[in-house]
């Protein structure tokens, strides 16, 4: 019983050590990344091994996976049992601290294939640690499989192999990927939150100094309704952790801090350089960076370098290899997430991940043919103007439109807003910059016609479009915007939309099926013009959904689309005080005449009772 019960531990335990170390040994910058996260000053305050945590990576990976096969083969049992030992109650450790103090949410044991939290994996821990015990103390039963000698052959044999592959993924790139930027992953879909997501709930305190005293509120109280009191400061504090989607803390950043991952989530050929920091960059990779983005360019590839780095450092190594591409900000920890490699290239069509390379392997990068540049006619200085003009058409609205404080917290350094400003009226604030906003569009308009894909670029294309959606100015601008649309200056989904909301604003039935309005007390689709069509319309113009998919994803998945016709609109008392319509003005004509008609009818009455009247004095 006792040797059956130490051949039992030994198969546990080797495999256990086996397959933790290999998941680690496919992607060794993913353990170094979580050891510069342990040695980090917020955790052991050891920042000092920083700069050596993917040496210490690779000989804890080495260390573990070859202790694995070494107790399964049954080699030099006395002292692989021991290193053991000494390895869990190490990992023992870390992950008590990791988890008694809140330090690292995932310890990294697994690597990406399986996440657990510190306080699972300190247990799980706590579960083998007796199992290597009772190892340690009954190691002579732990026998070589065959012979000493062909034990020895077969750990230096593996040895050797695991050597190989760490020696080839960190010059290349993991040979398994576990991670929500996989090959055939799609970005945005892995962004969503699902429908009835558990979210997060926090809590905020609100200090206001009053009488000269430092108070603390919270938000039920509305402190700023106290007459005389102070702004002090905001905190918001998370009181229980909700659903996190795969794929979160990912932005693409121009250098005027507005994020354009929405837009570039759309363009087929689209190739991003990923350096999480130029600083930690292998700096002659960026020769093969050159040599690949020329192709990529010359292909009509969208192409850019993501990095946390400042602009400044970007701006020395595009002066330096003479890169033809601008830059996107994102999080050092998201870049890493996406591609072990510094540099590294990825490739990607509508947001789904069609390639991920090293800089190594640039030769190997698959190229698709295409237009060649797209970006020689551009007009730098107006793409400028209205990315500052599109920054200020989302502003408010990105802060309104968060789902939680803490990212309406983050949109709210992004743009300046000063934190004591929640509670105000940022719907007034964002009609305001609309009006402006109109009055540099029609400028622009004035002096360029509609500026579009050739004038300023891809991303850029849709911004007026967005501008004159937000105005009142739809009427004055329909013919431009389907013109434009027509020519493949913008996107024809959204003249198309436009199209939809200018026939609602005159009272006729839409063609597409985007618009929606509150009618007889219920948010529902506008009538549709013969609806039996209108998923042929839309495919024609290009809309990825039918009118169907579209009401399930505004309304929820149980959402049953039922189209209502311009009578059922009628009915509603509301209707001629909301809609803008020829009708409209039909009856306010029509009202106005009988107004009048009345007016004379009662002068002539009068003309006539006078004239009447002095005739019989007369």
């Amino acid at each position: 019983m006792k040797n059956i019960l130490t051949q039992l531990f030994r198969i546990v335990i080797g495999a256990l050590f086996v397959f933790s170390g290999f998941v680690k040994l496919i992607d060794p910058l993913g353990s170094a990344y979580k050891f510069e996260e342990y040695f980090s000053a917020d955790v052991l305050n050891l920042e000092f091994l920083i700069p050596y945590s993917l040496y210490l990576s690779i000989f804890l990976i080495l260390a573990e996976i070859t202790l694995g096969v070494m107790l399964l083969f049954g080699y030099k049992a006395k002292f692989t049992v021991w290193s053991l030992l000494l390895l869990i109650l190490l990992f023992l450790f870390l992950t008590w601290y990791s988890a008694y103090f809140d330090k690292v949410k995932d310890c990294g044991c697994f690597g990406d294939f399986i996440k657990l939290t510190s306080w699972q994996t300190f247990y799980k821990n706590v579960l083998f640690t007796p199992m290597i015990l009772w190892l340690v103390y009954d190691y002579n039963n732990i026998r070589p499989i065959y012979s000493m000698k062909f034990s020895r052959f077969l750990t230096i044999l593996s040895f050797i192999s695991f050597v190989f592959i760490t020696y080839y993924v960190l010059h290349h790139l993991p040979i398994i990927d576990f991670r929500a930027f996989a090959l055939g992953k799609n970005i945005p879909e892995q962004m969503i939150y699902p429908e009835g997501a558990k979210e997060d709930v926090f809590e905020e305190e609100w200090i206001y100094k009053i009488d000269g005293e430092d108070k603390t509120f919270t938000t039920e109280e509305k402190p700023w309704d106290i007459k005389g009191a102070v702004f002090v400061d905001r905190k918001t504090k998370l009181i229980e952790k909700g659903y996190e989607p795969p794929i979160h803390d990912f932005t693409m950043e121009n250098a005027d801090g507005v994020d354009l991952t929405k837009q570039l989530m759309t363009e087929e050929k689209l190739m991003l350089i990923i350096s999480p920091s130029l600083d930690k960059a292998d700096i002659y990779g960026f020769e093969n960076i050159k040599k690949i983005t020329d192709r990529a360019l010359d292909n009509g590839y969208m192409t850019y370098l993501m990095t946390s780095s400042s602009r400044e450092q970007f701006n020395d190594i595009k002066t330096e290899f003479d890169l033809d591409f601008d830059m996107l900000s994102c999080d050092e920890t998201t870049l890493k997430t996406m591609i072990r490699s510094n540099p590294g290239i990825m490739t990607i069509n509508k947001g789904v991940v069609e390639g991920k390379w090293s800089y190594n392997d640039w030769e190997n990068v698959k190229i698709k043919e295409g237009m060649g540049r797209r970006t020689t006619t551009i007009n730098f200085d107006l793409k400028k103007q209205l990315e500052d003009i599109f920054e200020n058409d989302q502003k408010y609205r990105l802060i309104m439109d968060a789902k939680t404080p803490r990212k309406r917290d983050s949109l709210m350094v992004v743009f300046g807003v000063p934190k004591d400003s929640v509670g105000t009226d940022f719907f007034a604030k964002q009609q305001q910059l609309d009006q402006e906003n109109l009055v540099r569009i029609e400028q622009i308009i004035a002096q360029y016609g509609y500026p579009g894909k050739s004038l300023v670029g891809e991303i850029n294309k849709d911004v007026a479009w967005s501008v004159i959606m937000h105005s009142k100015s739809v009427a004055k601008y329909i013919d431009l915007i389907k013109e434009a649309a027509e020519k493949n200056e913008m996107s024809y989904p959204k003249a198309a939309e436009m199209e939809d909301l200018y026939l609602m604003l005159n009272g006729l039935p839409q063609k597409y099926g985007t618009q929606t309005a509150y009618i007889n007390d219920t948010v529902t689709f506008w009538p549709i013009e013969d609806v039996e069509y209108v998923n042929t319309r839309r495919k024609e113009a290009d809309f990825g959904l039918t009118v169907q998919q579209y009401a399930k994803e505004l309304f929820g998945k149980s959402y049953i689309f039922e189209p209502i016709t311009m009578e059922d609109v009628k009915r509603d008392p509301t209707y001629y005080d909301r809609i803008i319509t020829a009708e409209n003005n039909e009856q306010k004509t029509k009202k106005q005449t009988d107004n009048n008609t009345e007016v004379k009818t009662k002068e002539i009455l009068k003309d006539t009772l006078t004239k009447t009247t002095k005739d019989t004095i007369k």
